[in-house]
Parts: C-alpha cells; structure tokens; sequence
C-alpha cells in the first residue's frame, strides 16, 4: 500500500507533460488548497497554500534532497482546471526518483496535519519537520533492512499499533526494540534458514522487567511488501505525531540507502508462518562471573538448536507485542 500521497503523485505523472508551459498537478489528499506537481524530471513538486502568504516571504533554503522556497507565484494545470496562486513550493532535488515515495510519505505524515487555512506559523512548522525529517536520507544507513522490516510488520499487524509506535525506539543504540511499561520486545530477523541472532548480555539478563524476544525468517518475494508499504498500511492507523515519529525512525535507519530498500520486499505469509517467541530469561548466555571485569558481552545464539525447541512459541503476529505470560 504507498502513500496517499505518492497516488497522487503517480496521477500527476499520468496526466501527462506539460500543456503551454503548465506542468500538471493533483489535488493533494485532503487538502483543498495544496497540489501536488512535477519538476523538469517528473520529480514530485509539494505546492502548500497559506492564509497569510505576504508573511512568509523567506530566502529558499537548498539542501541536497530537497528545496523550499515561499512566496512563490505558481500557476499548474489541475484536474478542476488552470490554478495560479502564490505558494510556499517545496520540491525534491536530483533525478533520484527513487527518493519520490519518502517524499511522498513525509508528505503525507505532515501536511495532512496542518489546519484547513494554515497560518504562516503553522506552515513554517511542517516546513522545519520536512527539512529535517529529509535530511536523514543524506546520512549513511544505520539500520539492515530486514530487521527494520520485521518491526514495523509487527507494529502493522499488532492489536494496538498506536502503543506499538509509542514503545517503538528513537534510538537504534536503545537496549531493547520496544520499550514498553510492563516489558520489552527485542525483535530479531534472519532471512538464513537458522535462526542465528546476536544478542548483548544486558539484554537478556539486566532487565528489571520481562523481556520476550521474536524471531522471525525473512523471505523475498517480488510480491511481497516493501518498508513503504508497511509505512502506508500504519499510516492509516496513527495520530499525526505518531506518523511523524514512524516517518523520521525509518528515515533515520534507511539513510542513504533509500533506494536500495524500496526494492526489497518480503513476503508477510512466510514471516507470519516463521514467527517465533521466546521469553529472554530462557536463552542461554555466557556467564558473567561475580566482581569480573567484564562489563558487556555480544554473542550468537541459534534458537533453532534443538535445546530450545520447547521453549519456542508459535503465536498469532497481532499478539507479539504484548507482555509475556507470567
């Protein structure tokens, strides 16, 4: 499922070329001042409306992704006909088209929040939220994208996706996935046929709380679902700040390597089959001996060993999340 955003980026793009120096544009979804346009190399251009646009009358700020400029006269061809008026045009930079859906999907977390008539400020707010959440995709990737994947199909697919993402971690250094009041969540994915997962020590044996782990294998599948569709199916289900929170967690992992993972898709019905959980008090780590110098450990551990087949639980993917059994 993309964006509501980037279909109505594609109309755009299948309204065809410009028409006496006019490039096309859609109606921006629930918007009913906002269009969504071209640039010279059909890269999507975000035209924003203001109530006072003789207020926001700014030098253009250029970055490598992305440009804002306010104030600007614009005049486009739209489904309703030709609309002239001054905007604050916020346009994807390069012929990287594959950057058009997280485009697309920023603007889909931000302007669909802003108020019917925005004020400047209001403007300039999802202005600085855009910038910054852009940014991140000039950074290098932090995150493999199969376990960013498996997160956000398990958030997708949970009973209450608004606490999955509240308990969802800012930080990719976090100790745990899913922080939660009750518990934590660490959530591992291999597309390996063993489950083969590396694991610190603190994290399954210096948690004051319970801690559940879910593994899961990971197939390809050209069929299958990318991260921007996972994105678009949560999108539906969340707050506004909650879909700004989603937008810049992705964007930080992917990075740079944006592209790259908008072509890797999995498929949900192998993961679904290939899920398992285990409570972290029942995986085997190295000892730690009492007053060592020893502070941190990483080590490999194979859940498919046959040691740990008892303990493995095969539960429905909506119930993952939540606090394990007492």
């Amino acid at each position: 499922m993309r964006s509501k955003f980037y279909d109505a980026y594609r109309e755009a793009v299948l309204a065809g070329p410009a028409i006496d120096g006019l490039p096309p544009a859609a109606a921006a979804p629930g918007r009913a001042n906002d269009y969504i346009s071209l640039g010279r190399q059909q890269q999507p251009i975000l035209l924003l409306s203001c109530a006072s646009s003789g207020a926001l009358k700014r030098p253009p700020i250029r970055l490598r992704n992305l440009t804002v400029e306010f104030g600007v006269r614009f005049c486009v061809r739209a489904p309703a006909g030709i609309v002239e008026d001054d905007f604050v045009v916020v346009s994807l930079c390069g012929d990287d088209l594959g950057l058009a859906e997280a485009f697309c999907l920023t603007a889909d977390a931000l302007v669909t929040a802003l108020p019917t008539v925005p004020l400047a400020s209001d403007i300039e707010k999802a202005v600085r939220e855009f910038v910054d959440l852009l940014s991140a995709l000039s950074l290098p990737s932090s995150r493999a994208v199969a376990g960013l994947w498996a997160e956000l199909w398990l958030m997708s697919v949970a009973l209450e996706p608004q606490a999955a993402i509240m308990a969802w971690h800012r930080d990719p250094n976090n100790r745990f996935d899913f922080s939660f009041g009750s518990h934590f969540v660490e959530v591992k994915a291999t597309e390996l046929e063993q489950r083969n997962h590396d694991f610190s020590y603190e994290q399954l044996r210096r948690s004051e709380v319970p801690v559940r782990v879910a593994s899961l294998r990971l197939r390809r599948a050209q069929g299958g679902k990318s991260v921007a569709d996972l994105v678009g199916t949560l999108h539906k289900r969340l707050s506004a700040e909650l879909r700004v929170k989603l937008v810049k967690n992705v964007f930080d992992a992917i990075g740079s390597a944006v592209s790259e993972a908008a072509e890797i898709r999995f498929d949900e019905e192998f993961a679904k089959s290939n899920l398992r959980v285990i409570t972290a008090d029942l995986v085997p780590t190295p000892e730690i001996p009492v007053r060592s110098p020893i502070s941190a450990i990483r080590f490999q551990v194979n859940l498919d060993d046959s040691s740990l087949h008892t303990h493995l639980q095969e539960l429905s993917a909506s119930a993952a999340l939540l606090a394990p059994p007492d």
